[in-house]
């Protein structure tokens, strides 16, 4: 028998056929998983970053009580409709008045620091839907204080 005509687990062995193709799966799933995880993280970040900026919109509302904030100074109720608003108009239509919490006082107080002033703070909870199997945070809260006029 010559050496190059061997049988059995020598020849498979040495078979090359499909070894780019196993290469190939090899090397693109890490790749996969490292794009679908930056584009799952930037998701998280724009939504953290609109609910950001909905509950510092309703707090400058709240606290101001400017005329061009449809009245959101009356109420918890009308400020906390007002951030779920601005919350929609950012791109975030799950956001409802139920996820929004307006605190005065001593509570306020505390959430912004323990601070001596008069404040309004405004909480914002939301769910984060994920898209791939990357587990990263789900829950985000963004929360602004402004003080009182």
């Amino acid at each position: 028998m010559r050496p190059g005509n061997r049988t059995g687990p020598q020849a498979l062995y040495r078979h090359r056929s499909g070894a780019a193709a196993l290469e190939f799966a090899l090397a693109v799933t890490p790749l996969l998983l490292l794009i679908l995880g930056i584009i799952e993280g930037g998701l998280l970040l724009w939504s953290w970053q609109a609910l950001e900026g909905a509950a510092i919109e309703a707090g400058r509302c709240a606290g101001l009580d400017a005329t061009s904030c449809q009245n959101v100074a009356t109420t918890p109720a009308n400020t906390a409709s007002y951030a779920a608003t601005a919350a929609n108009a950012r791109g975030l239509p799950t956001v409802t008045s139920s996820n929004v919490t307006v605190s005065t006082g001593a509570t306020a107080k505390a959430l912004c620091g323990n601070t001596t002033a008069n404040v309004v703070a405004v909480a914002i909870a939301y769910k984060f839907k994920m898209i791939s199997l990357i587990p990263l945070p789900s829950n985000l809260t963004a929360t602004a204080c402004y003080p009182l006029s």
